[in-house]
């Protein structure tokens, strides 16, 4: 085994270790996953040359199947800050034969040399934010990336990001909310999921 499948090994073995393998197997967070995935399939339209963006922080799971959603027609970018995570996923990636991999950016989503309106899809998720510490600027930032018409994709659990946070933001900016999902079949991890245009 070589020192790059070592460190994957790794990485599988810590999904499922005392401080994430809890969460990473629960019913929450299948469910949570894969109703995104369909939200994604359903809500937004593929198109050749189509540029999409995830700010990843540690949301492989999404990024990865954004790829395969693209089919080939168009790019796909994640941005994490995290090197030694970035340098995993690339790898994983290549490993697993991906047919249409992310470029990978080890950036923070703050950082001022990003590609400027550049993207026609951007997805995010609450702990992204979570971790940046600042939620307006955070999300200036993702829009900032974001062609004029395209859309943000925010997801958030309902317990930290009350719907109405997200909406008294976007009621200051140009944006508007064009679909919003509560899901709340699960009642321990509501969550909602929202489609903004720019």
């Amino acid at each position: 085994m070589n020192k790059d499948d070592e460190k994957l090994l790794q990485y599988y073995l810590e999904l499922k270790g005392p401080s994430a393998g809890e969460w990473n197997s629960s019913p929450q967070c299948i469910h949570t996953q894969l109703v995104t995935r369909e939200y994604v399939k359903k809500t937004f339209d593929i198109f050749d040359e189509i540029q999409v963006c995830n700010c990843w922080y540690r949301n492989w799971r999404l990024g990865r199947y954004l790829g395969y959603w693209l089919k080939g027609r168009g790019g796909l970018t994640s941005i994490d800050i995290d090197e030694s995570i970035c340098e995993i996923f690339e790898y994983r990636q290549q490993r697993e034969r991906h047919p249409n991999p992310s470029k990978v950016l080890c950036r923070s989503i703050f950082d001022f040399d990003l590609p400027q309106e550049a993207f026609d899809i951007v997805t995010i998720i609450r702990s992204a934010i979570n971790e940046t510490g600042n939620f307006k600027k955070c999300l200036d930032s993702c829009f900032s990336i974001i062609k004029h018409g395209g859309y943000l994709m925010f997801m958030a659990s309902l317990k930290y990001t009350p719907v109405e946070m997200l909406e008294e933001y976007i009621s200051n900016t140009k944006n508007h909310i064009v679909q919003k999902n509560v899901y709340e079949v699960l009642p321990e991890y509501p969550f909602f999921i929202s489609k903004i245009r720019k």
